[in-house]
């Protein structure tokens, strides 16, 4: 029988979604190794790297840290955060060790060490890099220039190396700046002889917490379990979510750009031979994922992003006639219309737009339970959901905004958007859970604040402007225009919001990998240790980590993401039998941005025969999927079969760089209904068009 090596706890998601108590209750009923969580992402757009601004409510963000502390008292391993406030910039990272000397402090933490691991590079290495030709685009990314980098805030993506070196010392807390999600995860594992290729798997399967269980849920907790057969196991400590071989087969997909290949600062993940198993009704596990080393740009390359804040912005909302619809232009974003897409609804379609809306008496109290309803509905699970990359889509970064009403108190606003029909269908008893939720873990916040949920749609439609300039007397002409614009041609509901100063915009202005390998091993990501007594620390030393190499060599291996596992063009002969809906033939289907420059759809099939029947249609090759999804030939990365849990991927390069201004959906979430739309022709006898 084979014998348990490791166990590991991923707490969260992300720090900030919140998790049961009880679920982590459960986990420290048996062996405990490591207690992990991702705290951030690029995901939310630019602005929180280029402030150094939060996206979760500072309270949640402890609350959930308060419990991995209490865990990790009881266990001899270590506790990881990685991208550390979100964006993982010194700023970012700062506000979280705050956070964490107050939970020392309150729970007495005493005689510990702490490794602190810093991710921001100065602008002039990188501005050095860019005048050698040395920095390698990811993607599609935005266009290079000096003087935007050197305004910017620039952080790498460390990968498992510091977080070893941090780990080796003795640290038994480390709080790392932005990281690559699975790092944080698969180094512990290295470092205790695991198989690169099964730790790195783990670690994306964790990443996100339960989020990979059915049901799913980034607010809860999930456990690997390592033996020494090479071979990790699944457990949801909360016996309602069960772990099967689809669920954990159907995340390897999550947010990654290739179905079987994912690429790190030290190698490329292969997964076309991973074997997906269950163990129980409840428990899934994985073997024979492989990890390789390559020529350049692996390894060794780090991932950097760079942000700017690019000047003022103003918002306004205004609450539309319908009868006036026709008559507002085109290109101005209206939920009921073009709220969360750019294409205007079909006939048979409904868009939902949900504009969060609170009042109070401190613009704190306002804040937070927006946030916290916003947080808690974009990752709400319900029965027979299909899109689990998120519930809404945000067009603005961030996405709250502030302001005063005419009486004097505080208020704030979330617009957001849908068009997922099932979500629409269920969404009263989804919006009442929401409220449920944060009553339960945040009563205060309730009590505190009043909210409403303003909807809008094609019989209730609200149009949002949004106008930025660096200076402040321009910025307010030119939004006064906007709102001209509108007037003239449409009344202004009495409800509206108008001229509201909201958060500065920021842009994206770098994503490339650098290769300068001098920096990276000598310069980024430099280890501060402390010695930890409560609120505390006193400075104990700073190291850099070595680097040395992972994984195996990829010798005559394929790991081309533009070849391997694609969908052939295949026309299938004679005519179609028949034809079936998309939504009918699928149990899952998501879009979510893979990186700020690049769009992912899932689609899980019900059975493997629906699954067939999809690649026979010959209907989802690149250039069907191109036309099907209104892109150039150009743009579409790649349209993959994945026969381990009857999946088609598609990836395409965004329109716009995330968080632009003009976006819609800055997390990419709801992008999906283009493929709900679909109807699939079916072919009895034609071959899958699948290499």
């Amino acid at each position: 029988m084979a014998k348990l090596i490791y166990r590991v706890v991923s707490a969260c998601g992300a720090l900030g979604y919140g998790f049961p108590q009880e679920s982590l209750q459960k986990a420290l009923l048996g062996r405990i190794d490591a207690v992990i969580s991702d705290a951030g992402s690029m995901d939310a757009g630019p602005y929180y790297l280029g402030s150094g601004g939060q996206y979760f409510e500072r309270d949640a963000v402890k609350n959930d840290f308060r419990k991995m502390v209490e865990a990790g008292e009881l266990i001899e391993g270590p506790v990881i955060l990685g991208s550390c406030g979100m964006a993982g910039g010194d700023r970012n990272l700062d506000w979280m060790l705050e956070v964490a000397r107050e939970v020392f402090e309150e729970l007495d933490v005493r005689d510990t060490k702490v490794a602190v691991i810093r991710s921001e590079l100065d602008p002039a290495i990188v501005i050095d890099e860019l005048r050698a030709g040395a920095l390698r685009p990811v993607g599609a990314g935005p266009a290079l220039d000096e003087a935007a980098l050197r305004e910017s805030t620039i952080v790498g993506q460390m990968g498992i190396h510091p977080l070893l070196a941090a780990l080796d010392s003795g640290a038994k807390y480390v709080f790392a700046g932005r990281s690559c999600d699975v790092a944080l995860f698969a180094a512990d594992m290295i470092r205790r002889g695991i198989a690169p290729g099964l730790a790195y798997h783990v670690g994306h399967v964790l990443e996100c917490g339960a989020l990979a269980c059915d049901p799913g849920s980034p607010s809860d907790c999930l456990v690997a379990e390592i033996y020494d057969d090479g071979s990790a196991v699944f457990v949801a400590p909360d016996e309602n979510r069960r772990c099967t071989p689809y669920s954990i087969a159907a995340h390897s997909l999550y947010e990654e750009a290739h179905p079987q290949l994912q690429f790190y600062p030290e190698g490329v993940l292969a997964m076309a031979r991973t074997e997906f198993f269950a163990v129980d009704t409840h428990t899934a596990g994985i073997r024979k994922s492989r990890f390789y080393r390559t020529g350049k740009p692996w390894p060794l390359s780090i991932k950097l992003e760079g942000a700017r804040r690019v000047g003022l912005r103003k918002v306004s909302l205004i609450q539309l006639d319908p009868a006036d619809l026709h008559a507002i232009p085109d290109d101005i974003l209206v939920y009921g219309r073009n709220g969360v897409q750019e294409r205007h609804l079909a006939s048979s379609e409904r868009e939902l737009g949900i504009i969060v809306r609170t009042r109070a008496r401190t613009a704190a109290a306002a804040d937070k339970l927006a946030s916290l309803l916003t947080h808690y509905l974009i990752h709400y699970g319900y029965p027979g959901r299909e899109s689990t990359a998120g519930n809404i889509a945000y067009p603005l970064s961030p996405n709250l905004v502030s302001f005063r009403y005419a009486d004097g108190a505080y208020g704030a606003i979330v617009p957001s958007g849908t068009r997922d029909p099932i979500f629409l269908a269920k969404y009263v008893s989804i919006r009442q859970g929401v409220v449920d939720l944060v009553r339960r873990e945040f009563p205060e916040a309730l009590s505190e604040a009043e909210y409403a949920f303003v909807e809008a749609d094609a019989e209730r439609p609200v149009a949002l402007l949004r106008t930025v300039d660096r200076d402040a007397d321009t910025l307010a002409r030119r939004h006064h225009a906007e709102i001209e614009r509108i007037a003239s041609v449409a009344s202004v509901g009495a409800g509206s919001l108008l001229d509201i100063d909201a958060n500065d915009a920021y842009e994206w202005t770098l994503y490339h990998l650098l290769q300068n390998e001098e920096v990276i091993r000598n310069r980024l990501f430099p280890i501060h240790y402390y010695h930890a007594n409560g609120r505390e620390w006193s400075e104990a030393g700073v190291a850099q980590a070595d680097y040395f190499d992972v994984g195996e060599p990829a010798g005559t291996q394929n790991l081309d993401d533009r070849t391997l596992s694609v969908i052939e063009d295949v026309p299938p002969p004679g005519t179609p039998s028949g034809s079936q809906r998309l939504l009918d033939m699928a149990r899952v289907i998501r879009s979510k941005d893979a990186g700020i420059n690049r769009l992912t759809f899932d689609v899980l099939f019900v059975s493997k025969d629906a699954y067939e029947a999809a690649l026979r249609s010959n209907f989802f090759c690149a250039r069907n999927v191109a036309d099907e999804l209104g892109y150039e030939l150009a743009s579409v990365v790649g349209a993959y079969f994945v026969d381990n849990c009857n999946a088609i991927k598609i990836t395409v390069e965004r329109s716009i760089i995330s968080a632009s201004l003009g976006e819609r959906d800055v997390f990419g979430a709801q992008q999906q209904s283009m493929l709900e739309r679909m109807v699939v022709p079916m072919y009895s006898d034609a071959p899958r068009s699948a290499g």
